[in-house]
């Protein structure tokens, strides 16, 4: 936030321990600080509007903005509403959400909107001849990109390199693997251990892409966990996929946000635990030489694809203020 012009400040607060413990007396305190610092920051900055996107880390500012009569939005990003955002949904004036799924666990809020998640300009704008060119792709082949988020994700890179022997002599396929900076080293170890002269696949190793709207612009097929920033990347994109739900979610809502697009035919879903080499190289096996199921997969993504959310989140936010400051001057 501070490398782009803007202020940051920061609250003492964390998530909420699921059991009983020394932990919870710690966030308790931490709530009870971060409390005491939004009223404070309220005073100083006079927001027209304040919008939390979910976590304990926005429920302090809020909810205190709410209780001072400030206009407040909440915007959930995941099939699962957290808790958070169902504790403060009663006491916001605008809901906003990624998906309708799930609006029975928002109870008694005033006013819902369904908008999509927002997804950055750069990553829906990319384009593939560009993608090619700066990623030293070819042009032809069934692309596959394998990533697990910024930190990675070790049963996928493990499947993805356990799975080389299987592909090697693929013509018509290169990956972009994407492990993650920690695992990055150990895997390249790996693959260059494996690595044969006359190898037909292509295999990309990247130890991070700052510009995943590159990466995506590139691929046919995403293989991923299924976090709400990334599906909404995804669909925004119209690619199909395939994804590994990480297992310790906070209350499994990968697993339903991978549901979410698997129901409706944009994606396979394998769980965590029954992933290895053997089931990623049947996932991509079927899709090299039927790749019309690729093209109608990415077609049925792409309807769940929301490209203008960033804008009409935008827009909620700007009207709630606008009507901020009309109520400001009635009174």
């Amino acid at each position: 936030m501070p490398q782009n012009g803007y202020v940051l400040e920061t609250l003492p607060v964390r998530g909420l321990p699921r059991r009983l413990s020394l932990n919870t007396l710690s966030f308790a305190a931490g709530l009870s600080f971060s409390l005491a610092k939004a009223a404070r920051l309220l005073k100083k900055y006079r927001p027209a509007a304040i919008i939390g996107m979910g976590g304990f880390a926005g429920f302090p500012m809020v909810l205190v903005g709410a209780r001072l009569g400030y206009p407040t939005l909440i915007h959930e990003q995941n099939a699962v509403p957290g808790l958070a955002n169902r504790w403060l949904s009663r006491r916001v004036d605008l809901v906003a959400l990624t998906y309708n799924d799930h609006l029975d666990m928002i109870k008694g809020a005033k006013v819902v909107k369904v908008i999509g998640n927002p997804v950055r300009e750069a990553v829906l704008k990319a384009k593939r001849p560009t993608a090619l060119k700066v990623l030293g792709l070819d042009d032809g082949r069934i692309t596959v990109l394998v990533f697990g988020g910024s930190r990675g994700a070790q049963k996928i890179n493990q499947a993805v390199i356990g799975a080389y022997d299987s592909f090697r002599r693929a013509h018509n396929l290169q990956i972009i693997h994407i492990p993650g900076m920690i695992e990055y080293d150990a895997i390249k170890q790996q693959l260059d251990g494996l690595r044969q002269p006359h190898d037909n696949v292509k295999y990309h190793l990247f130890p991070y892409v700052e510009e995943m709207g590159l990466a995506y612009a590139a691929a046919d097929l995403v293989v991923s966990r299924a976090g709400a920033g990334t599906l909404a990347e995804v669909t925004g994109r119209g690619l199909p996929s395939i994804l590994v739900p990480y297992p310790y979610a906070t209350d499994n809502h990968q697993a339903a946000n991978a549901k979410w697009l698997e129901s409706a035919g944009a994606a396979k879903v394998i769980p965590d635990d029954n992933f290895n080499d053997r089931l990623f190289w049947q996932a991509i096996s079927s899709f090299l030489y039927h790749p019309a199921t690729l093209d109608e997969m990415a077609d049925r993504s792409k309807r769940l694809g929301h490209p203008k959310a960033a804008r009409k989140l935008a827009s909620l936010v700007l009207k709630a203020a606008a009507n901020g400051k009309k109520s400001q001057r009635d009174t």
